[in-house]
C-alpha cells in the first residue's frame, strides 16, 4: 500500500468516529433472524463467524470492532449510549432500510483503506426488503450479481462507489469509495480466501489483539506510521509497529465507569522507560485539550498507568461513562443525526 495515502484522523474525527460507533451499539439485543428459510439454507455455505474475520489485512489503515450485545449486557455502556442517540432515530432508520436494525447486530466492524471505508455487520435482515430498500434511497443500481448465497449491487456515489453485499439474510457488507475490499470480505466469507488471513489474525494486529484481550469495543492502525501519523503520541508512532485501544466496563469502580487499555507495540529495549513516560506525558496533553475536558478524560477514576514491557508501551486507565456520553453528545450529535437519517 501506498503509504503517502494514509490519511490522518484528527483527535475531532476520533471522537466523532467513537460516538457514531456508540450510537450504532445502542439500544437493544441480538435478536433471532427474520430472513427467509431459503436465506438461512444458503448460508449455510458461508463462514459466518466473527465479523472480523471477513476484513481483509490488505491495505488496512484502521479497524474499529465493537459488540452491541456484550456492551449492553451491563450497566455501563448502555446508559451511555443512550444519552448519544435515540430510540426515535434508530427507529427511523430501520424503516428507511427495510427493517435493517443495527441494534440487533451481534457484532460490527468499520474498516478504513486508502481509498475506501468498509463497514461488517452480522445482523439478521429480511433479504427482500432490504434490497427494495437500497434501490429507493440510492437509485437505481448498475450491476447486480448473485453468488452462493451472496447478492452483490452497485452504484456510483460521491466520492466513487458504493456497493453493497447481503449474506444470506445473515450479515451486511458496505463499501464506499473505490472498489475492492469488499469482495475481498465476501471471498473469506464464503472460505474462497484460504491463503489469506484476516486483518486480526495477520501481524502485526494478531500480537497487538491478543495483547488488548477480549473486549466489547476495541480499535487498532497497523503501522508503519509515516507522515503526519507519525508524529502521533509526541512522534512514538515513528517507532510503532501497531497501535490497540480495548475499552470495557471496569469491574471495581463504584459508578458507571469504563476501563481503558492502550497498546503501542515496537522494538522499544532499552529505550522503553523514556518512551514510557513520553507516552504519559502525550496522555496528559490530548485529555487536558477542550474537547478531553468536555468529555471528561481529564478526570480520571484512576489512572493513568503506564508500563515498558519489552516491546509494548502499556497504558491503562479508568474513566466515568455518563461524563463521556455527555461530552461525546454535545460533539457528535449533530453527525450522528446525518448518520441516522440516511
Amino acid at each position: 500500500m501506498n503509504l503517502s495515502s494514509r490519511k490522518p484522523l484528527s483527535r475531532r474525527d476520533a471522537f466523532t468516529l467513537l460516538g457514531a460507533l456508540a450510537a450504532t451499539a445502542c439500544g437493544g439485543a441480538s435478536g433471532g433472524t427474520t430472513a427467509t428459510a431459503r436465506s438461512a439454507a444458503a448460508g449455510d455455505a458461508l463462514k459466518l463467524g466473527r465479523a472480523v474475520d471477513w476484513v481483509p489485512a490488505a491495505g488496512l489503515v484502521w479497524l474499529i470492532e465493537m459488540e452491541p450485545h456484550d456492551l449492553l449486557a451491563g450497566p455501563v455502556f448502555g446508559p451511555a449510549a443512550a444519552r448519544i442517540v435515540s430510540e426515535r432515530r434508530f427507529d427511523g432508520f430501520a424503516q428507511r432500510h427495510g427493517g435493517l436494525d443495527p441494534r440487533r447486530a451481534r457484532d460490527i466492524v468499520l474498516a478504513g483503506y486508502p481509498k475506501a471505508t468498509l463497514v461488517v455487520a452480522r445482523v439478521p435482515f429480511d433479504p427482500g426488503p432490504v434490497d427494495a430498500a437500497f434501490v429507493a434511497l440510492g437509485g437505481a443500481t448498475e450491476g447486480r450479481a448473485v453468488e452462493r448465497g451472496v447478492t452483490r449491487m452497485w452504484r456510483t456515489a460521491p466520492g466513487g462507489y458504493e456497493q453493497v453485499a447481503l449474506l444470506a439474510g445473515q450479515a451486511v457488507v458496505v463499501e464506499r469509495g473505490q472498489l475492492g475490499p469488499l469482495r475481498a470480505a465476501v471471498y473469506l466469507a464464503q472460505g474462497r480466501l484460504r491463503r489469506s488471513l484476516p486483518a486480526l489474525a495477520a501481524e502485526p494486529l494478531a500480537s497487538a489483539a491478543a495483547l488488548a484481550g477480549e473486549a466489547p469495543l476495541r480499535a487498532f492502525a497497523p503501522g508503519p506510521f509515516e507522515g503526519e501519523w507519525a508524529n502521533g503520541f509526541a512522534g512514538l508512532l515513528r517507532a510503532t509497529t501497531a497501535v490497540a485501544i480495548a475499552l470495557r466496563p471496569a469491574a471495581d469502580a463504584p459508578n458507571a465507569a469504563f476501563a481503558v487499555r492502550l497498546l503501542l507495540t515496537g522494538a522499544w529495549g532499552q529505550d522503553g522507560p523514556a518512551a514510557a513516560d513520553r507516552l504519559r506525558s502525550a496522555f496528559g496533553v490530548l485529555t487536558s485539550d477542550p474537547l478531553g475536558r468536555l468529555t471528561g478524560l481529564d478526570r480520571p477514576l484512576d489512572g493513568p498507568t503506564v508500563t515498558a514491557d519489552g516491546g509494548v508501551l502499556r497504558l491503562e486507565a479508568t474513566f466515568d461513562a455518563l461524563a463521556a456520553a455527555r461530552g461525546l453528545h454535545t460533539i457528535v450529535d449533530a453527525s450522528v443525526a446525518e448518520i441516522m437519517a440516511y
